[in-house]
């Protein structure tokens, strides 16, 4: 449980904030304003509807996408463990994140492919989050077969409050952010520091610092938005568990067989984003980023089942910078068609990355040291034509060009270059509204990048790209006054669910796989101060040709449901309950072994005095229920 205390002064903050990245129904929209909506699933979250949501991770966020869920494994450092529609998404490989333009997942990184460590993320600063699922959009790139989510900070604050935080386990947040006005436009910071033990017998040590400075100005066709970043964070990691250790007594369930696991991680950005009308019919958005980043992981998921004497433990190490950008054009041709055309680039430098033996993180034996330069850069184009007032259509398509070349600080290491291609059509139809009504059908291709170490390995017989190919039929409805319910049915087949593995610098062979299911959602806001929104996702994940004697794809969701709702009072008073149902896995290929379906419950409270103090009360897991955040099987 937390117990949380803001001060907040208001200042006069002149500017206006910068448009989405994309123009979607959130909440309670007219009909009118349906048709900018490209699929049933598309949807935004803005800062009005995370306020007073209870959130453990910054990463949980993310939950606000109907059927996702965010847990964790191994320390509060380190990237979370993401599902969704079918997929253990591991730490990220098919559902690609930004922040400010700038892309979280990592590629060839030296835990897992496509890692989206979003401990960074300030939840009080985000303005607005647009989310997509499924590979229909020539905007998304790797990484979004199941979808992808575009969050920014706020351009302006007309407040500047400290927020303290304080609570079990040693848990402290101190979050000191604002805004100022500014000639022709404002700025934002935050600074946070954040301790926190956890409930371990070895305790978390986790503790992280952040810093955030926002620079936006706007003239009458032009903005420009400045950003920078900052985050920093040490842990220890308390990993997974033999669960007969703890069955028969031998073992906490919170205890660790090996106390030195853990980790080191920074992450620094610069990142600008601008935009001009260039004339009436055209308009152009551009963006460019840095990002200066490194990792060392020291985990032991075996004890010692190799190595009696020193212990399984291993250490993972990345040191890279990026840089990258992307210049959009969207042009208006009549009144019935508009152009969306952009050109892509990404390249990741990568200084060091690689595994090693370790004994209380220090390594004794490398086992992969690697420098890895990874180029892609894509070319993508749409067609959205307004044929008349029920009928509309997006044809796009997208085409991805990766280069990579990698070699070895290490005698026999792999080494090599390599390039793929994929060339990928999209297109979406909407009808409607028919009775406040729209109906939708989506088909698009795309991919994730897999490891280019895993790539140049001739013994392994990795693709570079790996091609993903996605349906979707959707209905969304705003037929009830202050009630809006979607329902989606989706199919995602992937060509293979070949994984570079991190922990050993080899590659794990998977077959094709397909993911079926459907999604329901519903949004209620009878009044201002009340808003409820509930969601149930159901998919089935089957490998094409069985492996190992089943054809279930271990771990794969296949029932997710989460219920919510805010009030938020004129006297002051608030209060914010949200629960979360996560379904069974499978857990080997056979479905002979499943994990435990788990449930929580999270709520909190507060009140708004009128000099400025907020006071608030959180308790994480309500009912004190022991629940497993994840489960794994060996």
């Amino acid at each position: 449980m937390f117990l949380s205390a803001c001060i907040a002064g208001h200042v006069h903050a002149a500017g206006v904030s910068g448009e989405l990245e994309e123009i979607v129904v959130t909440g309670i929209e007219p009909p009118s304003d349906l048709y900018k909506v490209k699929a049933a699933s598309v949807g935004s979250v803005l800062q009005e509807q995370i306020e007073h949501r209870p959130l453990l991770r910054p990463a949980e966020l993310l939950e606000t996408i109907p059927g996702m869920v965010v847990t964790q494994h191994s320390g509060a450092g380190k990237a979370n463990q993401y599902f969704l529609r079918g997929f253990n998404l591991d730490h990220g490989t098919d559902f690609a994140n930004y922040l400010e333009g700038v892309p979280v997942n990592m590629v060839s990184h030296g835990h897992g492919q496509g890692y989206t460590d979003m401990n960074f993320l300030i939840p009080e600063l985000v303005d607005a989050m647009v989310y997509k699922k499924g590979p229909y959009y020539a905007s998304e790139g790797d990484f979004s077969s199941a979808g992808s989510a575009r969050i920014r900070y706020t351009n302006e604050l007309y407040k500047n409050v400290a927020k303290l935080t304080i609570g079990k386990d040693s848990y402290h947040r101190a979050l000191v952010y604002g805004g100022t006005s500014l000639e022709q436009g404002s700025l934002v910071y935050a600074v946070e520091n954040m301790k926190s033990d956890g409930p371990w017998i070895n305790e978390d040590d986790y503790q992280k610092d952040n810093l955030v400075l926002k620079h936006a100005t706007r003239t009458d066709d032009v903005e420009l938005e400045l950003s920078v970043l900052y985050y920093d964070s040490t842990w220890n990691a308390t990993d997974q568990i033999p669960v007969p250790l703890v069955e028969q007594g031998d073992l906490n369930r919170y205890d660790s067989l090996d106390p030195t696991s853990g980790g080191e991680t920074t992450r620094f950005s610069f990142s600008a984003n601008f935009r001009n009308q260039l004339n009436d019919s055209l308009r152009m958005k551009a963006g460019a980023y840095w990002v200066d980043y490194d990792l060392e992981l020291s985990t032991n998921a075996t004890y010692y089942a190799t190595d009696q004497d020193r212990g399984d433990q291993f250490t993972q190490f990345d040191d890279r910078q990026i840089i990258g950008g992307q210049v959009v054009f969207e042009q208006a041709l009549n009144d019935m068609h508009t152009v969306d055309y952009g050109l892509y680039l990404r390249n990741d430098d990568i200084a060091e990355v690689g595994v090693g033996l370790s004994e209380q993180r220090e390594i004794y034996d490398i086992t992969s040291n690697s420098a890895v330069d990874e180029l892609a850069w894509a070319v993508y184009g749409s067609v959205n034509s307004q044929w008349n007032d029920w009928f509309a259509t997006i044809v796009g398509v997208r085409y991805d060009y990766m280069d990579v070349d990698v070699s070895s600080h290490v005698d026999g290491g792999v080494e090599g270059s390599g390039d793929d291609e994929q060339a990928s059509p999209k297109l979406s139809l909407r009808f409607g509204p028919f009775a406040d009504t729209e109906f939708f059908l989506n088909y698009g291709k795309g991919f994730h990048s897999n490891d280019a170490r895993g790539a140049v390995d001739s013994d392994s017989n990795v693709p570079l790209i790996s091609e993903s190919e996605g349906y979707e039929a959707g209905v969304r409805t705003l037929a009830i006054e202050n009630l809006q319910v979607t329902f989606v049915w989706f199919r995602l087949d992937l060509d293979s669910e070949l994984v570079f593995v991190g922990d050993d610098a080899t590659t794990e062979p998977k077959g094709a796989t397909k993911r079926e299911g459907f999604e329901i959602g519903m949004y209620y806001q009878p009044v201002e101060w009340l808003i409820m929104d509930m969601d149930y996702a159901n998919s089935d994940t089957r490998f094409n040709t069985p492996e190992n004697g089943g054809g279930h794809v271990p771990d794969s969701i296949k029932e997710v449901v989460s219920f919510g709702a805010t009030f938020d009072l004129e006297i002051g008073l608030y209060i914010g309950i949200r629960a979360r149902y996560f379904g069974p896995r499978y857990l080997s290929e056979d479905g002979s072994i499943e994990s435990k379906s788990t449930s929580l419950l999270n709520a909190n409270t507060g009140y708004h005095l009128d000099n400025g103090v907020n006071l608030g009360f959180e308790i994480i897991n309500l009912l004190n229920d022991e629940e497993d955040d994840i489960t794994y099987y060996y």
